[in-house]
C-alpha cells in the first residue's frame, strides 16, 4: 500500500493507493468518498516493455498520447511546447542533495503590463551544466513588491544553507515601469532594493526553446551515479512542472493545425521564466569572488 498526500481546503488528507494487480491500483477519492480503480496499459504483458511505450509515441502528440494512454488525470488542449517532458523522467523526489560546488540561479518573468508573474529557482553544476529546479513563486495580481519580497525570504531563509547567494536571470521587460503597480516603479528597481541584481536572459524564444529542449534530452551522473537528465524538477515545484506537462502549449487554430507561439496563460509565465534561468547558465559558472559577501577592508601599507 502506497499513500499520498491530497490538500483539499487546506488540510492535508491521505489518500491510501492499494495494488490490486500489476497495472491495477484502487483508492477512496478523500473529496467524495468514491472507490476509484485505475487500470494502466502496464495491466497488459505485451505493453509492459519500453519498446512498446516508444513505438505506440512515435509519430503522435504527447496530449493525444496521455489522453488515451497516460496516467496524467489533467490533460491540457493544444500541442505541448516540451513534448519530451515526462514525470516519470524528470521529477526528482525526496531530499534535495546537491552538489557542494553548487551555483543558484533564478529566473523571472513579468512585463510592465502583466499580471501574472513568475521565478523559479534552480541549483546548476559547474562541472555539467546540468540543473535541478527546487523552488518557484508566481502572482497573478501584478504585484511586483509581494514577488520580490517572497523570493526575498526564501532565499535568505529556506536556502541560506546553499549560500543564500543567487544569479537572477530576467526578461527584458522587467526594466520597464510597470503600468500594473500605482507607483509605476520596474521590477528590475524592486529588485536591486532587496539586493538582486538583474541579469538579462536570452530574448530569442527559438534559442530559450532549444536549450532546455537540449537539456530535457541529455543525461549525467547524478550524486548517487545513476544516469539522469540534465534538467529536472523537484516534486515540490507543482506550477512549473503543470506547465512542461502541457499547460505551456501551442494553442489550435482555424486551419486544424498550431500557432507558432505559445499561448500566453497561467502557464506561461513560469515557463518562461525557466526558459531565462537556462538560457545563461553559463554565466554560473564562472568565479564571482566573494559573491554574496561583504567585501573585505582594504588596509594601505604606504
Amino acid at each position: 500500500m502506497i499513500e499520498f498526500e491530497v490538500v483539499k481546503d487546506d488540510v492535508i488528507e491521505t489518500k491510501k493507493v492499494e495494488n490490486l494487480l500489476f497495472g491495477l491500483q484502487t483508492w477512496l477519492n478523500p473529496k467524495n468518498g468514491f472507490r476509484v480503480l485505475d487500470l494502466e496499459y502496464k495491466a497488459d504483458p505485451a505493453k509492459r516493455g519500453p519498446e512498446w511505450k516508444i513505438q505506440s509515441q512515435a509519430g503522435v502528440p504527447k496530449a493525444k498520447w496521455n489522453r488515451e494512454f497516460g496516467s496524467t488525470w489533467m490533460v491540457y488542449e493544444g500541442k505541448p511546447v516540451y513534448q519530451d517532458y515526462d514525470e516519470e523522467v524528470h521529477v526528482a523526489k525526496g531530499t534535495i542533495v546537491v552538489n557542494p560546488r553548487a551555483r543558484l540561479v533564478s529566473g523571472w518573468d513579468g512585463g510592465p503590463n502583466d499580471v501574472n508573474l513568475g521565478w523559479v529557482l534552480g541549483v546548476m553544476n559547474p562541472k555539467d551544466s546540468s540543473v535541478l529546479v527546487i523552488d518557484e513563486a508566481a502572482v497573478e495580481d501584478g504585484d511586483i513588491y509581494g514577488l520580490v519580497e517572497t523570493v526575498a525570504a526564501k532565499l535568505n531563509l529556506e536556502w541560506a544553507k546553499l549560500g543564500g547567494f543567487s544569479l537572477h536571470v530576467t526578461d527584458q521587460s522587467i526594466f520597464t515601469k510597470s503600468n500594473v503597480v500605482k507607483d509605476g516603479k520596474a521590477m528590475s528597481d524592486v529588485m536591486r532594493e532587496h539586493g538582486m541584481s538583474p541579469i538579462p536572459g536570452e530574448q530569442s524564444y527559438a534559442k530559450r526553446r532549444t536549450i532546455l529542449e537540449r537539456l530535457l534530452l541529455s543525461l549525467h551522473k547524478a550524486n548517487d551515479g545513476t544516469l539522469v537528465p540534465k534538467f529536472r524538477v523537484h516534486e515540490r515545484c507543482v506550477a512549473l512542472r503543470a506547465a512542461l506537462n502541457g499547460g505551456y502549449a501551442y494553442p489550435p487554430n482555424s486551419q486544424g493545425s498550431f500557432n507558432p507561439k505559445p499561448l500566453k496563460n497561467i502557464h506561461s509565465h513560469i515557463a518562461n521564466a525557466c526558459e531565462y534561468m537556462v538560457s545563461r547558465l553559463e554565466m554560473a559558472g564562472s568565479h564571482i569572488p566573494y559573491e554574496g559577501k561583504r567585501l573585505p577592508r582594504m588596509v594601505s601599507t604606504f
